[in-house]
């Protein structure tokens, strides 16, 4: 398990990484699609509720999307929780959250759909959605400030992600249920 545990950590986690798209959709969906497609890219995995609705009604539908029901700590309604179900709590990546991102991705590369339900929080599951995706692939999130971000999944984000993931605090037990 990996937790966010400074102010400045978590600033620091605001930031738009790669290519941020500050506009509203569908412009920013539609900005991004080019940006990708210009770049090759190949596999669409979506973090979060409102980019993955967005990529969805202006784009197409992701190969892996990653959402909790919420959109800034709101409910926007149940939806039936089809696909794989984790518990991530807030601020924090545990090892469930990299299996089930992984065996998404490994779905996604032999044509499958996915969609990872999150009890808690989804936030951080970009990190994994990079270390874990091919390179080729494409990572979306947004961020509360407005951006689209895209992440072009090379070996450089890849480091930078291992780099973020590094700064966090990490913790012996594993998933936070008291596994070693």
């Amino acid at each position: 398990m990996y937790r966010l545990t400074s102010d400045s950590l978590r600033r620091l986690m605001a930031v738009p990484f790669a290519v941020s798209i500050p506009r509203e959709p569908p412009a920013s969906v539609h900005h991004a699609k080019a940006a990708a497609e210009d770049l090759g890219l190949q596999l669409l995995i979506t973090v979060g509720d409102v980019v993955t609705s967005n990529v969805r009604r202006y784009w197409r539908e992701p190969d892996v999307a990653i959402i909790d029901g919420r959109t800034r700590r709101y409910g926007i309604g149940e939806a039936e929780r089809t696909g794989t179900v984790i518990d991530n709590p807030p601020a924090t990546l545990i090892s469930e959250s990299f299996i089930a991102v992984r065996n998404a991705v490994e779905e996604a590369v032999r044509g499958r759909r996915s969609v990872i339900w999150v009890n808690g929080e989804e936030d951080l599951l970009a990190i994994p959605a990079v270390l874990e995706s091919p390179v080729g692939s494409a990572v979306m999130y947004g961020l509360y400030t407005g951006y689209l971000v895209l992440v072009p999944v090379v070996p450089a984000y890849k480091l930078l992600m291992l780099k973020l993931l590094a700064l966090m605090e990490p913790s012996p037990r594993g998933s936070g249920k008291g596994k070693a």
